[in-house]
């Protein structure tokens, strides 16, 4: 299987152009990657509307191209958006004259929703997710194709390290755990685990297509979902050791996940890929007991989620109805659902004093 064929459709941007004229909102906003439409969609929080699109296409100039946008960071300390790029070519979708399509990452001021930085990376990477250490300082971007993650100094938006994973360990999902980041690969079925201070690099097998992680239980533990396996894997940071969370009978293929309070992690049931029908499954977990403790419905190919900074709602994309859906936490049961671009992927939460990854 060619995991490339299933997991980037990459992502996007290029020059931003807002669509709409809302206001600007100063409290709390969603951001979703509309991946085949190229668009940037926020949802005000508290109204639960989109309150803007931003398309990332470049449609004017010399050298125009669609993008397809895959991921977006919300910044710790709450002063950027990042978003992951791969572009199509040219307006058609066509690279021309051999050469690949430009990648980047796109970076916005969220107190003003304007585009502030286009970083161009290469071509042939892949880009995959994005994320911030603590500190906002620097930004992590995986390269599936190339097997690698790229370091960007947040305040000079400058490549300063690239950390090789191995020939085929095809990186996808990554989250900081402690100082060290957490890598899902899904080729090499492992996780690996890069310690900045120093530059090294291990890995772990897990035994499944890695898809994403997640930090929980005050860092005791990392999850990673395993697509093919319909599993999650819960490691034990301090021992080693590896659980196994089988999910629940019906379940299609795990991809995004996500913690909340009290030791919860959140799973998205995508399916889709492998000949899987698409699911609508959000799962809760309990990070302690390993084991699954609720089963959500939201829409179909449910593939990104994020909490809000209070824990009490969350956001799941649903790549196959381009839709999100607002869930209750404490009910268990999605009150809301909007509409945004098509095969909407990674999404983030931002609020005036910091940001939701």
């Amino acid at each position: 299987m060619h995991t490339r064929s299933w997991i980037i459709v990459a992502i996007a941007a290029a020059v931003a152009c807002a669509q709409e004229d809302a206001p600007v909102a100063l409290g709390s906003k969603v951001y979703v990657a509309d991946e085949e439409s190229g668009t940037l969609s926020v949802i005000d929080h508290r109204t639960r509307q989109r309150l803007r699109v931003f398309d990332l296409n470049v449609t004017e100039g010399p050298a125009p191209r669609r993008v397809t946008l895959h991921n977006v960071q919300a910044a710790p300390d709450g002063r950027s958006v990042w978003v992951t790029a791969v572009g199509r070519g040219d307006a058609h979708g066509d690279a021309g004259h051999g050469e690949e399509p430009l990648e980047e990452v796109v970076v916005l001021d969220p107190r003003t929703d304007t585009v502030t930085a286009r970083v161009a990376l290469g071509s042939g990477l892949h880009l995959a997710h994005v994320v911030l250490d603590a500190a906002s300082r620097y930004a992590y971007v995986s390269a599936n194709e190339a097997s690698q993650v790229l370091r960007i100094d947040a305040n000079i938006r400058q490549v300063v390290a690239r950390y090789d994973l191995g020939a085929g360990r095809g990186p996808h999902g990554m989250r900081f755990c402690g100082d060290r980041l957490y890598v899902a690969n899904m080729g090499g079925r492992s996780l690996s685990v890069i310690d900045p201070a120093v530059g090294s690099v291990r890995e772990v097998p897990v035994g499944g297509v890695a898809v994403q992680t997640a930090c929980a239980a005050g860092g005791r533990y990392v999850f990673a979902s395993l697509y093919d396996t319909r599993e999650v894997v819960r490691l034990d940071v301090a021992s080693g050791a590896l659980v196994r969370v089988a999910l629940p009978a019906g379940a299609q293929g795990p991809v995004q996940l996500y913690p909340g309070r009290d030791g919860m992690i959140f799973v998205c049931d995508q399916g889709i890929l492998m000949s899987r029908p698409a699911s609508n499954l959000l799962f809760e977990l309990d990070a302690e007991r390993a084991e699954v403790l609720a089963t959500v419905e939201v829409g179909r190919g449910a593939h990104g989620v994020v909490l809000s900074d209070d824990g009490a709602t969350a956001f799941v994309t649903n790549v196959a109805d381009d839709t999100v859906s607002v869930v209750d936490t404490a009910s268990r049961r999605a009150v809301a659902t909007v509409a945004v671009g098509r095969a909407p992927n990674g999404i983030a939460h931002w609020h005036v004093s910091g940001g939701m990854p």
